[in-house]
């Protein structure tokens, strides 16, 4: 029930539409239909009850908090009196105004409860009861202690009241079941809203006509733009369509934006009853390979001490052997040969060396700093190197732009870019920085590009694969500990074709983001 609709105000509302129905009636119609009796009283009774109830509710609705304990029951008995000289006024018992008294004993017993309740039904029984005695009195017409009529109101009097107690028990526990289970569900509701919203997976709600209903943040921050009320994106339409098709089948990943991160989409059925909607989850793949991560690592722990004792000594006694040879006179074909074991000896113990170092990379220290200073910074190494690396450029950018990274782990993703630029790409080739913010997501992000031959059509599907490369001097990792490292840090490393050339742009997490 609205605050505004209490049973007392309800029961103030009938009592002024109770006066203005009895004094319209006695206005008119035929004086002898209702007052006949003492007219004046009758008018006078009911005028005088018509401005009190207005002045109360008046009152009421004016200064709600202020109205004493005792206001209710002085009310209700005013009411008893003036409907007994109301009815006394109508000519008794006879003139059949007397049942509305049932209203105000069941009215009484809803507001007051217990002895009060009965105190009103017992004043209205004695109303009636005088009523009759002082009517069979004035008429002698019959004995003054007949009061059968008036006994049988009072029995209805006390039984409506019993009744109305009992009812009015029975709805105030379920009141009170109802008030507990709806601030339990309140509390529910916001604990889920919670919930929902500190997520890190990205989730939404959408109808049949696919327009979203709810997102939560993470969604938001995915696409760059506040979802509910949106329709669905072309891509995650497409792979809604697939999962109709084929619910087992898991959507493909997809990039909400040019600057967002890889997410991949998981629906749910969501039937409420009366409509069918649909849940997606949006889930960030950088945090999904993270913790695959965490098993490669743990992985090539166990392989790497496999190798470092299986292979480093042989590996060392093949080297030894070669330098021995090498001290002796040997032909120019003979040292042609003992060169080329050097060279493969060496390469596999860089390779040992590589998978040793990936799998005890201490856990990173993200923390936020200035991007413009830290690829300063890395340019100006380059510059000291010696000729040629001056070829390296940073494009000048927004000095405020911030990133959260592990420092010494960026500086090794953008040195072994940057150094795999000048290896593949050139005596003219020339390399160049820029970084900025995307400005939907918010989401600061860094380039390096150059203008070289680029990376091969062929290459390009295994570019981030251990141990894939095209070089005879690479070993395959460097790609993969980059992007390793950035999705260690919940960054991305994707690459671009440049025409010519070629582009990787590094997307990091938004740098008051706290990773976990």
């Amino acid at each position: 029930m609205s605050p505004s609709w209490t049973p007392a105000r309800i029961y103030n509302l009938y009592r002024i539409v109770i006066a203005t129905v009895l004094l319209a009636s006695f206005y008119l119609s035929d004086r002898t239909v209702i007052g006949q009796y003492l007219p004046v009283l009758f008018e006078a009774t009911v005028i005088g009850y018509l401005i009190l109830t207005l002045l109360s509710s008046l009152m009421d609705y004016a200064r709600p908090a202020r109205k004493p304990a005792w206001a209710q029951p002085v009310a209700l008995v005013i009411d008893v009196l003036v409907l007994g000289l109301v009815v006394h006024a109508n000519g008794g018992l006879e003139g059949g105004l007397a049942v509305l008294l049932l209203v105000n004993v069941a009215g009484g017993n809803i507001l007051l409860r217990g002895r009060l309740g009965f105190l009103i039904a017992a004043l209205a029984t004695l109303t009636v009861m005088f009523e009759q005695f002082y009517f069979a009195i004035q008429t002698s017409d019959g004995a003054p202690f007949q009061l059968t009529e008036a006994g049988l109101l009072g029995i209805a009097f006390f039984m409506v009241s019993l009744i109305i107690q009992q009812i009015a028990e029975r709805l105030e526990r379920s009141e009170g079941i109802a008030a507990r289970q709806r601030v339990a569900i309140q509390r529910l509701e916001a604990l889920n809203q919670q919930i929902v919203a500190r997520m890190r997976t990205g989730v939404m709600v959408f109808d049949e006509v696919q327009r979203v209903l709810q997102s939560n943040p993470s969604a938001d921050a995915f696409f760059g733009i506040v979802m509910a009320g949106q329709h669905l994106p072309e891509s995650l339409r497409e792979r809604y369509h697939h999962w109709q098709a084929a619910p087992h089948i898991a959507p493909a990943p997809f990039r909400p934006s040019r600057q967002s991160p890889e997410v991949s989409a998981r629906f749910a059925a969501m039937d409420t009853g009366h409509e069918n909607l649909t849940l997606v989850f949006l889930e960030d793949t950088a945090h999904i390979a993270q913790e695959a991560q965490q098993l490669n690592l743990a992985s090539l722990g166990r392989l790497s001490a496999t190798l470092a004792h299986e292979i480093r000594n042989p590996l060392s006694a093949i080297s030894h052997a070669t330098e021995l040879l090498g001290e002796a006179d040997a032909s120019p074909e003979d040292a042609r040969l003992l060169s080329i074991i050097r060279k493969h000896v060496q390469r596999v113990n860089g390779i040992i060396s590589d998978v040793l170092d990936l799998s005890r990379r201490p856990r990173g220290q993200a923390a936020r700093f200035s991007l413009a200073e830290a690829l300063g910074d890395i340019v100006a190494g380059w510059h000291q190197r010696g000729p040629g690396f001056e070829r390296l450029m940073l494009t000048p950018g927004d000095t405020e732009v911030a990133v959260r990274f592990d420092r010494n782990q960026f500086v090794q993703v953008l040195d072994n870019l940057i150094g795999n630029a000048f290896q593949h790409g050139g005596d003219a080739l020339s390399v160049t920085l820029a970084y900025g913010v995307h400005p939907r997501t918010g989401l600061p992000w860094v380039t390096i590009t150059d203008d070289g031959p680029g990376v091969p059509e062929e290459a390009r599907a295994h570019l981030f694969e251990p141990f894939y490369t095209t070089s005879d001097q690479g070993n395959g990792l460097g790609l993969y500990v980059c992007r390793q490292l950035c999705q260690a840090n919940q960054a991305t490393l994707d690459h671009e074709d440049a025409q010519p050339g070629a582009r990787f742009v590094i997307t990091c997490a938004h740098p008051d983001r706290q990773f976990q």
